[in-house]
């Protein structure tokens, strides 16, 4: 830790940077157990205690309560906003609720309709202390729960005329093996597709910008190569580290134009902000294919990004 004397140092100066800011405004807001808070001679100090409800699963880390709206809001918001109508929601995994919790900030909202394969993560979101944190999400009778496969989902509507969604979100786990890859595909992104009304917006998780680089910009790729336009985003998430995502659509969208109009903790208010990508993760754009069923690159992009961070 860099020391720092009274000749070099002021009471009012901010060291930590934009996201230790806006990290310890989230916990402060949360109320949690103020240990110290004061002044020395030299600089501004607070202890304080922060505990949180975090889940695992297989023993990676998917949420901690304390930081989780840094990546739900940023994979729900810029969609909605950007959407032209968003009366039909759909989410494919996001069993925890917090997803459906940001999508019925909405007044304009009708249906949600929820794919989640396993029916346990359900039962826990519908439970206490995730519904607490959840604000009851999944019982809001806007919401309807399917406990399916996603691919079984589209498999199983076959009819053109059947119901299509304005904004689809995709919040699936990390592509790590090859049954997870198959979701990545542009086979499965082409069948999701089909549900797109017109004008619609889909979003998807991404993976981490910095340790999964290729994994990330061959989930661009992979919806490019269905025919969508395309738009890559990140923000910054405690746990995780910089989180990315992908916003797609068959008609042309300005990203960051329009604000959200809905309560959120920690997304700018000009979204355009998180469109910007450093120049460093633009470079590895050109290092990744698209994922496709006749080949599945992504889960080796994962083993081979995941070495590399090491």
């Amino acid at each position: 830790m860099a020391k720092k004397t009274a000749a070099s140092t002021s009471s009012t100066v901010n060291r930590g940077d934009i996201w230790d800011q806006k990290t310890l405004k989230h916990l402060l807001q949360r109320k949690p157990k103020i240990l110290y808070k004061g002044k020395s001679r030299y600089q501004n100090i607070v202890l304080l205690e922060a505990k949180d409800v975090r889940m695992y699963l297989d023993k990676q880390l998917q949420f901690s309560s304390l930081d989780e709206r840094f990546y739900h809001e940023a994979l729900v918001h810029p969609a909605m906003v950007m959407s032209p109508c968003r009366r039909h929601v759909l989410i494919l995994g996001g069993g925890d609720g917090f997803a459906v919790r940001e999508v019925l900030k909405y007044r304009d909202v009708k249906t949600v309709d929820l794919i989640e394969l396993d029916p346990k993560i359900i039962k826990i979101a519908k439970s206490r202390p995730i519904s607490v944190l959840n604000e009851r999400s999944l019982y809001d009778k806007r919401v309807k729960i399917h406990q399916k496969d996603a691919r079984r989902f589209f498999s199983k509507t076959p009819n053109p005329n059947s119901k299509t969604y304005n904004v689809i979100i995709l919040d699936f786990p990390d592509p790590y093996d090859k049954e997870l890859s198959k979701l990545y595909t542009k086979e499965f992104l082409k069948d999701v597709t089909k549900k797109l009304a017109p004008g619609g917006i889909i979003v998807i998780q991404s993976n981490s910008t910095d340790d999964f680089p290729r994994v990330y910009w061959s989930i661009y790729h992979t919806l490019k190569s269905v025919g969508l336009i395309t738009k890559s985003y990140n923000v910054y998430v405690p746990s995780f580290g910089d989180w990315g995502f992908q916003i797609a659509s068959f008609k042309k969208f300005a990203p960051g134009r329009k604000k959200v109009s809905v309560a959120n903790q920690t997304l700018p208010k000009n979204l355009s902000v998180l469109f910007k990508l450093p120049k460093d993760v633009l470079r590895d754009k050109k290092e990744a294919l698209p994922n496709s069923l006749k080949n599945l690159r992504i889960f080796k992009y994962y083993v081979m990004d995941q070495k590399a961070a090491l």
